[in-house]
């Protein structure tokens, strides 16, 4: 199984590192380090998430760090459609399949 990631993921994820590496770039070296080993179990196990309101779209936390990863698995894919912080409101999505460009 490989891993996408949206446009919006992409993003997201540099806007979490560069925030955080401002104060403190080990910090956001280890959330990076963290969701990359998270992503490596979900490309095992990856229905190891639980579901959300949104059908097909599972979400599993990044454990001490404050981040949850939504994402979706299509074919041999599994595609990272938010990494969003648990305080803030739920990210909005758009269909699953039409979240990216192919």
């Amino acid at each position: 199984m490989k891993v996408r990631y949206t446009e919006n993921a992409s993003a997201e994820i540099s806007r979490i590192f560069e925030y955080i590496a401002r104060e403190n770039p080990s910090a956001a070296d280890a959330i990076v380090r963290r969701l990359e080993n998270v992503l490596a179990k979900l490309v095992l196990f990856p229905h190891m998430g639980r579901t959300c309101d949104i059908p097909g779209v599972f979400v599993v936390p990044l454990g001490r760090y404050p981040y949850a990863v939504y994402y979706t698995i299509e074919d041999d894919e599994l595609i990272v459609l938010h990494v969003h912080h648990g305080a803030r409101l739920p990210p909005r999505f758009h269909e699953p399949s039409t979240a990216f460009r192919r």
